[in-house]
């Protein structure tokens, strides 16, 4: 076999490797639970609305919220995502 040929085979496999890697870290953000937090304008109290399954979830809940009280975006209310785990309650904040 030439060494041009192994250089390929060799890229190929490194190609391939990498492919599989990122296939299995996938994003599982979408699905996870998240701890919904909330921050009414001039407030620094969180409030805890509850937990979501999944990202766009926590999202739609935040606004829900918000529409209760009777807030518009550009009132500078504000929210947080928190990914929960077995070991935190907030493991990452998202958005």
């Amino acid at each position: 076999m030439s060494v041009q040929k192994i250089k390929q085979c060799l890229k190929n496999f490194c190609f391939a490797f990498a492919a599989i890697g990122l296939m299995a870290c996938g994003d599982n953000t979408k699905s996870a639970s998240y701890n919904v937090y909330f921050w009414f304008p001039d407030d620094s109290k969180e409030y805890h609305l509850g937990v979501s399954s999944g990202l766009d979830s926590c999202g739609s809940i935040a606004h829900s919220f918000a529409n209760t009280k009777g807030l518009t975006r550009a009132d500078g209310w504000s929210y947080v995502c928190c990914i929960k785990t077995a070991t935190s309650e907030c493991a990452e904040k998202h958005r």
